[in-house]
């Protein structure tokens, strides 16, 4: 195709979308911005009173662009330094992942933006996230150089249970920490 024929082309192309745009989806929206012959005034959009404004969410939002130029960069910096001492724990440890996973819960979890729900103390600011892991399960297959669960307490009719001095049972019977009831007590 010559290099006219193809101007041509394109120039024909554009003017009939555009003439066809009337006729198509936007024609409701095209209908809408026209003024009715016998109007006077001019058909607007009604602006909120004076102090119809949000100027408190405003607010939060600039506060919170503000706040997201130091926190993020900060935040990547945490994450990338917690990620490396995540795998050194891991190898400190000879490979115990459920350290390593300690580490890198903390340092990769949190949130990364401070968004104006935070400021205006709506949601929590989590710069650090949990650093809870759930426990390994116990080895089926006992391997060289590994420790063996620990047995299971016996059944409370068993022979062993009948010569403990609780009977099987709890010494609290679950009334909560020690020393919960005891008035003046340094347990927080």
């Amino acid at each position: 195709m010559r290099k006219g024929n193809f101007r041509f082309a394109v120039i024909a192309l554009g003017l009939s979308v555009m003439l066809a745009m009337p006729a198509g989806p936007l024609a409701e929206y095209a209908a809408a911005q026209t003024q009715p012959a016998g109007a006077a005034t001019p058909m607007q959009v009604p602006q909120p009173e004076a102090n119809g404004v949000n100027w408190p969410g405003a607010g939060y939002g600039v506060g919170a662009l503000f706040c997201n130029v130091l926190y993020i960069p900060a935040k990547l910096v945490y994450a990338l330094l917690g990620g490396i001492v995540g795998g050194g724990t891991y190898l400190v440890t000879g490979g115990n992942s459920q350290a390593a996973n300690t580490v890198w819960r903390s340092a990769l979890g949190g949130d990364y933006v401070v968004t104006p729900q935070m400021l205006a103390g709506q949601q929590p600011v989590n710069f650090s996230g949990p650093t809870a892991t759930p426990p390994e399960a116990p080895a089926t297959s006992s391997s060289s150089g590994s420790v063996a669960p620990i047995a299971p307490l016996p059944q409370a009719g068993s022979s062993a249970s009948a010569s403990s001095p609780a009977g099987g049972q709890p010494l609290d019977h679950g009334s909560g920490p020690a020393g919960a009831g005891v008035p003046n007590s340094d347990i927080e």
